[in-house]
């Protein structure tokens, strides 16, 4: 399997839930990278943010993209969350090839418990993060960290 984790794109600032003109761009560049991988899968918060990061790919990819929203203020607050999307990744097939659009505070748990691997922290102003995990079904696995779109 092979998951791709990043944070969601360059936002707005608070209180508002939307990418930024730079941010746009970042998530149509994911989409060029991303449409010819054969992801089929894409989990995300509840965040608009998160959901606009994908939808570049979205309309792309049409039907054959299914973008799964797993909400955050469910059971187990961010822990929770964090554990569903694991567990949703897990239950795919050996050759699936998936992706997590989350935030500074949940990509690394969900690669964590994907992997066992730990990655360092992503700070507030870093939106340029891309990590590509390849699991095997020996239960092998490798975390590749990347950097896409303009630096952060």
């Amino acid at each position: 399997m092979i998951v791709f984790a990043l944070r969601h794109a360059d936002r707005t600032p608070d209180p508002a839930d939307d990418l930024s003109p730079a941010g746009i761009d970042r998530a149509k560049l994911l989409a060029r990278m991303l449409a010819e991988s054969g992801i089929r899968t894409v989990y995300c918060s509840d965040a608009v943010r998160t959901q606009l990061t994908i939808r570049p790919l979205k309309q792309l990819l049409g039907a054959a993209l299914e973008v799964v929203v797993v909400a955050t203020n469910g059971a187990g607050g961010v822990g929770g969350h964090v554990q569903r999307i694991v567990d949703k990744l897990k239950a795919l097939p050996d050759n699936a090839v998936a992706a997590v659009v989350g935030h500074t505070n949940t990509v690394g748990p969900i690669i964590k418990g994907l992997t066992g691997q730990t990655i360092g922290p992503i700070v507030d102003h870093e939106f340029d993060k891309l990590f590509v995990s390849s699991m095997s079904a020996a239960g092998a696995s490798t975390v590749a960290p990347l950097r896409y779109g303009r630096a952060t």
